[in-house]
């Protein structure tokens, strides 16, 4: 894994895409749609989303100086299995939304975050970060965290507009990276991701025009 990103780059694709979620949240009304992640109602990706922004938060105020990092933006997705139970953590989610005595309350609760992460993210030295056991540099933490809520973005974007192009690219720039056979150049970035997290199988004729892809994938989970 190569995938190095410098703060400016992380820093902007973050904040592209948290500008999305904003206005996503801002016309969202349906937490019991079903979401591409599978097994997760819409309502469940959002509760899973504003826990990790949560930390991503907390990470933000303990920024570190130079100094040796032990993964780059890709590196990141390798710690996960891509081939988990669907239903894992399913139940607790679903106890977080019904926390909520409606859609708008959840919705409201998950816009605020957002708002003041991206405050968090504008004002973030360059630097290290650790999180997770893992040591980032602030360009490749944020850039992977883009990547995240792009992911996360397309499950819901069957009744939402589309991810931001620069996370949906740094994306489509991840998986490239993890997965040993090339991506398709003539796929867009949607599509690469959804086949890359496995939102989306090869269909056969696919598989047939490029041996081994459908073996190579998914790389994200």
């Amino acid at each position: 894994m190569t995938l190095h990103l410098d703060h400016a780059e992380g820093r902007d694709a973050l904040l592209d895409e948290l500008a999305e979620w904003e206005r996503l949240l801002g016309a969202f009304d349906d937490l019991d749609a079903p979401s591409r992640c599978a097994g997760w109602t819409c309502g469940q990706v959002l509760a899973h989303v504003h826990l990790g922004l949560q930390d991503v938060a907390l990470a933000l105020l303990a920024v570190e100086g130079p100094g040796e990092v032990t993964v780059d933006a890709a590196g990141y997705w390798t710690r996960y299995p891509t081939a988990s139970d669907p239903d894992a953590g399913s139940a607790f989610l679903a106890g977080l939304v019904a926390a909520y005595a409606r859609p708008a309350a959840l919705t409201a609760h998950v816009a605020g975050t957002v708002r003041g992460l991206a405050r968090g993210v504008e004002r973030a030295p360059e630097g290290r970060i650790v999180f997770q056991d893992m040591t980032f540099s602030t360009g490749d933490f944020l850039g992977s965290w883009a990547v995240e809520l792009a992911v996360h973005h397309l499950d819901l974007e069957l009744i939402a507009d589309p991810p931001a192009a620069s996370a949906l690219h740094l994306a489509r720039r991840t998986v490239e990276d993890l997965t040993d056979t090339a991506v398709p150049t003539d796929w867009d970035d949607a599509t690469a991701v959804l086949a890359g997290t496995g939102r989306v199988r090869l269909s056969d004729a696919e598989a047939a025009r490029h041996p081994g892809l459908r073996e190579a994938l998914p790389v994200l989970r």
